[in-house]
């Protein structure tokens, strides 16, 4: 028995070890190229359209009135049927909204400055 596991270990060794060398090979042999990093539309390099979804929505929501915004955020907070979950996305909303302020007002600073 010892003699047929020593044979049966030696055959598996002497097979496996050409042909696991030779599926590296071709495998690193038939591996795809990278591509090159792309210039994207929106501004990114070689992020592979994974970000276009945020893009198209950031440039929507530029695109709208005042008035369109107003609209989409009421139909959003009508969605949300539980209170508590409304006053979480007011909340948010508002914590939002002072983070752009800050965001513009540092802008509009620094444009200021430099004109």
């Amino acid at each position: 028995m010892k003699k047929l596991t020593k044979t049966l270990l030696t055959a598996t060794l002497i097979l496996g070890l050409p042909l696991g060398a030779y599926a590296a090979s071709e495998a690193a042999a038939t591996a795809p190229a990278e591509r090159p990093a792309v210039d994207c539309p929106m501004g990114g390099k070689g992020m592979d359209g994974k970000h276009h979804k945020r893009h198209d929505r950031m440039e929507r929501m530029q695109k709208m009135t005042p008035a369109e915004i107003q609209a989409h955020l009421q139909q959003r907070y009508d969605k949300i049927a539980d209170p508590a979950k409304q006053a979480e996305f007011v909340k948010r909303l508002g914590e939002r909204a002072e983070g752009m302020t800050k965001h513009a007002e540092a802008m509009k600073a620094f444009a200021d400055a430099h004109q």
